[in-house]
């Protein structure tokens, strides 16, 4: 970026040097498009320094996530049942499903609907998972 700001910087000393009447028309065009690149240069320098804060906010976003994920989808066996004091009766049967890509357990409430029309995606690889039993 230095070296964009230095090359900004030596054309407006060329045009200081050469003695550009910044009264006639040209000298005024010229002068006018130095300063614009002035701040074109500026802008970028601003910006690159932004984006660089924001690649390193991202990538401490995704080191927290990675922690996340860590701890939530561990090798261990995954099974979203509630314990047996939050179940309600009202809220009907769990299903029992098993994923077939990676084969975890899976629990779910049915609610109002049936075994057969229960459908639910594996949290872990992401498909649909088929009922094994359905606990009352």
């Amino acid at each position: 970026m230095t070296d964009l700001r230095s090359r900004v910087a030596y054309l407006q000393g060329l045009a200081e040097g050469l003695d550009i009447d910044v009264g006639s028309a040209h000298g005024r065009v010229l002068a006018g498009v130095l300063d614009v690149l002035g701040d074109i240069a500026d802008e970028i320098e601003e910006l690159t320094e932004f984006q660089g804060d924001l690649a390193d906010y991202v990538e401490e976003m995704d080191d927290d996530l990675s922690s996340v994920e860590d701890e939530v989808y561990t090798d261990s066996e995954i099974v979203f049942i509630p314990d047996e004091d939050e179940v309600d009766d009202d809220d009907g049967p769990v299903a029992v499903l098993t994923c077939a890509e990676c084969g975890r357990p899976i629990g779910a409430r049915a609610g109002l609907m049936t075994a057969d029309e229960l459908e639910v995606t594996c949290p872990v690889c992401g498909c649909t998972m088929e009922v094994d039993e359905v606990v009352d």
